[in-house]
């Protein structure tokens, strides 16, 4: 009922910078909730995951589900170009082109997961998973989980464009509903598995990474049948040749998503064979109990990315200038929120996982220093994901990416600052990006103003600097 009568206070609205801060904070207000719901469900997760393995199986769960997470960067950033271009055709009212673009994307990534998929079979037969991982479980166990969880990852791949649609009509609140009730479905399974299958990695895998799929093929249908009927993906719809600056738009958040993932992938893999399996839990968990705050941000970048997007088209630029003083605010505002979490971390750990982990409280302390550069960060490139404006960003990302294994080592094996070696790294890439973002949306927002539906980024390679 709530959710009814704020839609249609929002329908009420006249069009412009009024009904798109309206619908700016209803999904913010909406997100909120479902992200509340949703982390008190991870928590919950984590808890009984504990409880299912041991800290050595949970903490090389956590390196199998990182590493295979670099699935998520074969759709060469289509997911975040489909976004973009869906709030751009949407934004002049373009359902044609939508639907070429929609039903392109499915069909690029079709053609991308059967190779795909073919190729792990083969891998899948002769890797020795136990000396990848440093560990030595049974290999049987630590096969099939493999494969559950690759294959679990890769069917969700395929089925995330509707989020991307769902992000790009500016109705993040659906997505996270999604997201929410894929975290949901498992959680029910874990706590019986904890009792009466404990240290199965695969009733884990099952459980986290297939459940999922199911939710998400029930979305996809029902959306496209229903609200999304004219935007469909259809075979006849297939364009690539016309889809050309979708996918120009695609690889240049494809470099700066293969940077991402592979910093975060690499940082538990760096972890579990320079100092193992159990520290890896405790990073995990450190990480994700300071993120919390950063979560918090994201919610309300999320919903103002494609939002971004549309005042870009429309050539809003005082809208966008006005949003983003706001958002530094409420950076600043999470900033202090970080600092408290630091005081409280000893007892909140105690209540969460009990005696089992011990914080060091010199890696809390720099990990702050971490989250509180992110929160900038983000602000930053969340304006710069908005207006298609990633050349730049994609860049950095690349160099930062490559340079971080060496730096990160370097840490570790030289001057010998343990654990924290990978948070300095990640601190110092964090700090360079804040200047360069501010520099690059400065220059942004000093262009002409563009025609309404022109192309938000020439289709030309994004390393081209002509």
């Amino acid at each position: 009922m709530v959710i009814n009568f704020l839609k249609g206070y929002i329908n009420s609205q006249s069009e412009g910078d009024k009904a798109r801060t309206t619908k700016v904070n209803f999904n913010i207000a909406v997100s909120f909730a479902l992200r509340a719901a949703s982390i008190v469900v991870s928590f919950l997760t984590v808890s009984f995951s504990l409880k299912l393995l041991d800290t050595n199986k949970y903490g090389i769960w956590l390196a199998i589900s990182s590493t295979v997470s670099w699935i998520s960067i074969l759709d060469i950033g289509l997911a975040n170009g489909l976004r973009n271009k869906v709030a751009e055709y949407l934004a002049i009212k373009n359902y044609e082109e939508a639907k070429i673009a929609v039903s392109s994307t499915y069909a690029i990534l079709f053609i991308i997961v059967i190779p795909v998929l073919l190729f792990f079979g083969v891998v899948l037969k002769f890797a020795n998973w136990n000396s990848i991982f440093n560990t030595k479980l049974d290999e049987r166990e630590l096969g099939l989980t493999v494969a559950t969880v690759f294959v679990g990852l890769l069917m969700q791949f395929f089925l995330k464009p509707i989020s991307s649609i769902l992000q790009g009509d500016q109705k993040i609140y659906k997505s996270n509903l999604i997201q929410l009730i894929c975290n949901f479905i498992p959680l029910i399974p874990i706590i019986c598995f904890s009792k009466y299958l404990r240290g199965s990695m695969v009733a884990l895998a099952i459980a986290q990474t297939i459940l999922p799929v199911c939710v998400l093929i029930v979305y996809t249908i029902l959306l496209f049948k229903t609200q999304y009927a004219t935007i469909s993906p259809s075979l006849r719809k297939v364009n690539l040749a016309k889809s050309k600056s979708l996918f120009g738009l695609s690889f240049a958040f494809f470099i700066v998503q293969i940077a991402g993932v592979f910093l975060y992938s690499t940082t538990e893999l760096i972890i579990t064979r320079e100092f193992g399996g159990p520290d890896v839990t405790l990073f995990n968990l450190l990480f994700k109990y300071f993120s919390t705050t950063g979560l918090i941000l994201s919610i309300i970048l999320a919903t103002y990315w494609s939002a971004f997007t549309n005042a870009f088209a429309l050539n809003d630029f005082t809208w966008i200038k006005t949003s983003i003083k706001k958002l530094v605010r409420v950076a600043c505002l999470l900033l202090a929120v970080t600092l408290l979490q630091l005081l409280l971390v000893g007892p909140v750990f105690k209540i969460w996982v009990g005696e089992k982990i011990q914080v060091p409280f010199t890696l809390s302390l720099v990990m702050v220093i971490y989250f509180c550069i992110t929160l900038f960060t983000s602000v930053y490139s969340m304006v710069l994901n908005g207006t298609g404006k990633v050349r730049v960003q994609a860049i950095v990302s690349l160099a930062t990416a490559i340079l971080h294994i060496p730096v990160v080592l370097f840490f570790i094996r030289t001057l010998h600052f343990g654990l924290n070696s990978l948070v300095y790294a990640s601190a110092l890439w964090a700090l360079i990006q804040v200047f360069v973002w501010r520099k690059e949306i400065n220059s942004v927002l000093k262009l002409e103003p563009k025609t309404p539906g022109e192309e938000l980024i020439e289709p030309e390679l994004i390393f081209n600097t002509k």
